[in-house]
């Protein structure tokens, strides 16, 4: 493959394996695209919102209010904001249901106050709201507990008039067990009380979101659950260890140059913090897809310190290929994504949602 119009450090992502890891998903549900609504935190494109829609997809969940209206720029028809909207969010949110009417919107509530203030809202601009109640199942992120909501639910259908309650949503981001049958007795273990709330309610008329990508092999089995995946669509190392092989498959690549070689043994690559999501330690940031075996060391703003040992065939302006450990914030470090196709560069996808706002 030529890279010398190919910029770094960089993401090249490879269509063809996008269209594979979305068709892998659909087939994991046994076709029926009813039960998917994937996060597009990950991508934050809108031409990845449209091989979803060109795959049958037709709901999907957001994390901002950015990519919210980038669905709704998508003519997405079904919209979960998988937030509780509170201050200039929830004004925003109001605006995206006002200017965006060809879509549905929903949001997530937990609290009575916040849902309160919500229906107040509603009441003003004479419209009424979806709203998917959140659970917490153990990740004490956000949400209610499953022993408490049904109260909630009860309390709102009573005194709320402009919110309709859609569905219950439970996310499960902490169970990552890399043994599948210890995930599946986790899954089991911390939806106990879940299973026991779904069971008083009219469950044919509520959707029930659930999960991420690691417990997507697992709620993927019960037909009552809709799945909410969202890094599936681009892979990464990350997650790689949770699935077995030949399942979802890297998407995207990083890309880097060698800029200097500093020491007998190391070289520096142009790959610093604004490239590559830096959360998690310096050996969980990159895997070198040619060089198994290298080490990044160390990390500055623009600059990544790898160990070699032995730099005497590399050269500088050399092309160094990485997956990232994780893909979603590193997305949101790059302004777009250059397309592969048939091994050449054939046009960039705009990384529109990594900006906190588009119009609204």
């Amino acid at each position: 493959m030529d890279y010398s119009h190919i910029e770094s450090p960089g993401l090249i992502v490879f269509p063809e394996i996008v269209k594979s890891n979305i068709n892998l998903a659909i087939d994991m549900v046994e076709g029926n695209v009813d039960r998917l609504r994937p996060h597009i935190k990950t991508h934050k494109t809108q031409e990845v919102n449209e091989l979803f829609m060109d795959a049958g997809i037709f709901k999907f969940k957001c994390a901002t209010i950015a990519e919210a209206e980038l669905l709704a720029i998508s003519n997405v028809k079904d919209i979960l904001l998988s937030i509780q909207p509170t201050g200039t969010s929830l004004t925003r949110f109001l605006e995206l249901l006002l200017n965006y009417q060809n879509s549905q919107f929903s949001c997530l509530i937990d609290d009575y106050n916040a849902a309160d203030k919500i229906n107040d809202l509603a009441i003003k601009h004479h419209v009424n709201i979806p709203i998917f109640i959140d659970v917490n199942v153990g990740m004490n992120r956000t949400g209610i507990i499953p022993k408490e909501a049904f109260t909630l639910i009860e309390k709102i259908s009573k005194n709320l008039n402009h919110l309709k309650i859609k569905g219950l949503h439970a996310y499960d981001g902490h169970i990552r067990d890399v043994n599948i049958q210890k995930r599946i007795e986790h899954v089991q273990h911390d939806f106990i009380d879940f299973y026991a709330l779904i069971d008083k309610i009219d469950t044919d008329t509520y959707e029930l979101v659930v999960g991420g990508t690691p417990s997507f092999l697992v709620h993927r089995t019960n037909n009552r659950f809709v799945c909410s995946p969202g890094t599936f669509v681009f892979f990464d190392i990350g997650y790689s260890n949770l699935f077995p092989e030949n399942t979802f498959k890297m998407a995207v690549q990083l890309i880097s140059r060698v800029i200097s070689k500093p020491t007998n043994s190391t070289i520096c690559i142009d790959l610093g913090h604004k490239s590559v999501a830096a959360e998690n330690s310096i050996d969980n940031r990159v895997r070198f897809i040619d060089f198994p075996h290298w080490t990044l060391k160390s990390q500055s703003e623009e600059h990544g310190i790898i160990e070699v040992q032995d730099h005497s065939n590399i050269e500088i302006g050399q092309i160094i290929r990485m997956y990232p450990y994780h893909i979603c914030p590193t997305v949101a470090l790059h302004q777009y994504l250059q397309v592969i196709e048939g091994d050449k560069l054939k046009g960039e996808w705009i990384v529109k949602a990594r900006n906190r706002k588009i119009n609204i």
